[in-house]
């Protein structure tokens, strides 16, 4: 149906003045309160050696496992509601060490993208990775903040030096009490592990005698040397434990989620077991206007200048 000139003008005039009421609207709608679902959350990220193994992928290039983990942080902030509370925390040896406590995530966006910005694996304090008790630490921590923040712990779950099969620490808090997700990071094949001195500097890879390649209790068994001899030696390599992180998982209460590919997935994984709160906060109305005016423009005006170029 082609329309005449004179109707496409009074078109063109209505959509304007719709487009004027709407940027008016979104100059001088006052903010209005709205009740909201949020949640108080701890990021903790791994900041052992192992995490500096190229096997992840950030927009389709390779990137260090602590790279991507970075990088996902960021982007699940984004994709959590305002008034929801975030703080950060890293893991090295034996114990997860919070860097900054829970802010609203919308206000104190940028000073969380700049303390994320900030950590490397310069800053570990020691060259062990004890992922067990790292994570009963950050619950420990978690449950001296108020409100108790859920926990989202990003590790590829490489225990250094390793567990021994039946005697591992048993966790002594109570299930549940603090709700949280393992985030795997990590491909499936073992890779070397890069190493650094405690300046952080690059001085090659951990090598097979550099490393413990059986727990200290069955290294220090006489009577098991000839089995222990047999075993493979391949605790200088690594790769995502999922088996593990499963099972730690299982006994302190966790979810987890082995390398997500979107934030979305991880936010609705953590909406889950998040102990959630209402809050009332003052909703800005303008955004939605503002691009209500410019979809019209576009609507109207980009089809109009195709077909003259046509």
């Amino acid at each position: 149906m082609t329309l005449s000139y004179q109707t496409r003008i009074m078109a063109s005039a209505l959509v304007m003045l719709i487009v004027l009421c709407l940027v008016m609207a979104a100059l001088w709608t006052p903010k209005s309160d709205r009740t909201v679902k949020v949640m108080d959350l701890l990021f903790v990220l791994d900041i052992t050696q192992s995490m500096d193994v190229q096997d992840a992928e950030i927009d389709g290039n390779s990137a260090t496992r602590l790279e991507w983990a970075k990088y996902f942080t960021k982007k699940t902030l984004v994709d959590l509601p305002c008034g929801s509370h975030v703080g950060l925390a890293a893991f090295s040896e034996s114990r997860s060490l919070v860097l900054m406590n829970p802010v609203e995530v919308c206000r104190n966006y940028h000073d969380l993208i700049q303390m994320i910005e900030k950590i490397n694996g310069a800053m570990a304090w020691a060259l062990s990775s004890e992922v067990s008790k790292a994570a009963f630490t950050a619950i420990k921590q978690a449950k001296l903040i108020e409100p108790k923040p859920s926990i989202v712990f990003i590790t590829d779950g490489h225990e250094s030096p390793p567990l021994h099969k039946t005697l591992r620490t048993k966790f002594r808090g109570t299930v549940g009490e603090i709700t949280g997700v393992f985030v795997g990071v990590g491909g499936s094949d073992l890779l070397p592990i890069p190493k650094h001195d405690l300046e952080g500097n690059d001085v090659g890879f951990w090598q097979v005698n550099d490393v413990l390649h059986q727990d200290v209790y069955a290294s220090s068994r006489g009577d098991q040397s000839e089995q222990n001899a047999n075993k493979a030696r391949t605790e200088h390599l690594s790769s995502q434990k999922k088996a593990h992180l499963t099972s730690l998982a299982a006994m302190i209460g966790f979810d987890y989620v082995a390398s997500p590919t979107k934030s979305k997935k991880l936010v609705k994984t953590i909406e889950k077991i998040a102990k959630t709160r209402d809050q009332i906060v003052n909703y800005d109305w303008s955004p939605w206007l503002a691009s209500g005016a410019l979809l019209l423009l576009v609507l109207v005006y980009l089809p109009f200048q195709f077909g003259r170029r046509l």
